[in-house]
């Protein structure tokens, strides 16, 4: 019970954080964060833990919950590690992943788009994460999953934020479908330089969204 109690109360913190309900840059306490979730001290502080993983939230010692700010370095440095190790598992993935994986991806990149077509962003950015996921679970080691797991949900502050300033996450979605068209071929090339261009590409729009212009094209 402890366990699912603690999963429950991080799910409810990973949407105020991504969805800014938390503020960026601002110091809450434990107390603040029981009395808002309605939960106890103890599965608070696991689920706090979980987040500090996945780089959503700063535990300073003796001063509380700081939220982090939306760093353009963070962001610049997530996004080189999902563009450099994301190829190495895809080609893994494409000799390994199953026949019901590749449905279950194609079936994430559908509720994607109707939930992009009612503009429920957060739940597209869940769906993100999960997509990449399962696509690092198709290598059959769970090291690259949680590994993409952990870096997609310290990215989804900022694809939630692109994709509720520009109100469309069209061209990630196009780019799942691209990616898992490329899996159904079993085409390792093909499948790691969709990946590369999903990558870059999200990486160019988010800086882009953020004010940075041409600086979306740095090494």
């Amino acid at each position: 019970m402890a366990t699912q109690a603690t999963e429950q109360i991080a799910q409810r913190l990973r949407k105020l954080v991504i969805t800014g309900q938390l503020r960026a840059g601002t110091l809450v306490s434990e107390a603040y964060l029981s009395e808002l979730l309605q939960c106890g001290r103890t599965p608070l502080r696991e689920a706090l833990q979980r987040l500090s993983h996945e780089y959503l939230v700063d535990l300073p010692p003796r001063r509380g919950i700081l939220i982090p700010e939306l760093s353009i370095i963070d962001f610049q440095e997530a996004a080189e590690a999902l563009l450099y190790s994301g190829g190495t598992y895809v080609e893994l993935a494409v000799r390994r992943i199953s026949d019901d994986q590749v449905r279950e991806l194609r079936d994430i990149v559908t509720e994607q788009q109707q939930h992009n077509a009612s503009a429920q962003f957060y739940k597209v950015a869940e769906l993100d994460c999960r997509f990449h996921t399962l696509l690092a679970q198709g290598t059959g080691n769970r090291y690259f999953a949680e590994s993409a797991r952990r870096l997609h949900t310290s990215l989804e502050r900022f694809t939630y934020r692109a994709w509720t300033t520009t109100a469309t996450a069209e061209r990630s979605i196009e780019e799942h479908d691209l990616i898992v068209q490329a899996l159904l071929e079993r085409d390792p090339v093909l499948s790691k330089e969709r990946l590369r261009q999903h990558a870059e590409l999200g990486r160019q729009r988010v800086l882009l969204v953020l004010g940075l212009g041409n600086h979306a094209q740095g090494s």
